[in-house]
């Protein structure tokens, strides 16, 4: 896909388009980084009629949502499902565990400080699952830490926009 059929695509469908990538960045799909996507939605917001806050408030519910599908595909299929995904990667069961005795350790809290840091961001949704974490407290932490990491990136695209389309175009 080039720029200028994403930008094309945009301008057609505005933030249906932002929640449908933030919903698949938040579930893992290969393709959409954040540190990447986040600040060219808010390039396109500063560039569009479209409201910055009603965008941030989009992107965490939607990655929420994302969030949510990993959360439920662990929580519900478990160890089975992990197995097929990984096999017995002793590299990622190592991963697991941390991340569950650190999630476990800050009561939920930890979850949250997980949503802000690259690349466990996205993953941290894989042990939340497995540990059965109970629901209300993996959307309330996880909207918290998504709320911070999505409004800082978006934010940067929204008020730099002008440096950054300079810089690229």
């Amino acid at each position: 896909m080039t720029a200028e059929l994403f930008f094309q695509l945009f301008h057609q469908y505005g933030l249906i388009l932002v929640c449908a990538v933030i919903f698949c960045e938040y579930m893992n799909l290969p393709g959409f980084p954040a540190g990447v996507i986040m600040p060219s939605i808010g390039v396109l917001i500063a560039q569009s009629e479209l409201s910055l806050w009603l965008t941030i408030a989009l992107s965490v519910v939607f990655g929420v949502l994302g969030s949510l599908v990993i959360y439920g595909l662990c929580y519900w299929g478990g160890e089975p499902i992990m197995e097929k995904l990984f096999g017995k990667s002793e590299k990622f069961r190592s991963f697991v565990r941390r991340c569950h005795e650190y999630i476990d350790a800050q009561h939920g809290r930890g979850l949250a400080l997980c949503r802000i840091i690259p690349v466990l961001r996205t993953i941290v949704s894989i042990p939340a699952g497995l540990i059965r974490m109970p629901v209300k407290w993996f959307v309330g932490w996880s909207a918290l830490g998504i709320g911070v990491w999505n409004t800082v990136l978006i934010s940067f695209g929204y008020f730099f926009s002008e440096k950054i389309l300079t810089m690229v175009l």
